[in-house]
């Protein structure tokens, strides 16, 4: 099997080096994006946070309050099923 050379005339050096040109300002794109992304994050976390310090300077349990919100982020008949259990269980404990 013969290897056949690639070309190295200008042309092809001016494609390759557009080539390159573009995925890294698509590279640079997504980082930009995905910073951005990670900030925004970070701002609704710090929110968030700051919500929970009102729920518990108004007396509220935040322990309480974070597995409600748990649980409704949850398949209501998947969470049943587990209180259930856990009911079945408890009562056989008793």
């Amino acid at each position: 099997m013969t290897v056949i050379p690639l070309k190295d005339d200008d042309d092809f050096k001016k494609h390759n080096h557009k080539a390159t040109e573009a995925a890294a300002e698509e590279l640079r794109r997504f980082v930009d994006d995905l910073e951005a992304l990670d900030a925004q994050v970070s701002d609704l976390s710090r929110e968030k946070k700051d919500i929970m310090v009102v729920v518990k300077s108004k007396g509220y349990d935040v322990k309480a309050l974070r597995r409600l919100l748990t649980e409704r982020k949850r398949d209501a008949a998947e969470l049943q099923e587990e209180r259930d259990t856990v009911e079945m269980y408890r009562n056989l404990l008793l």
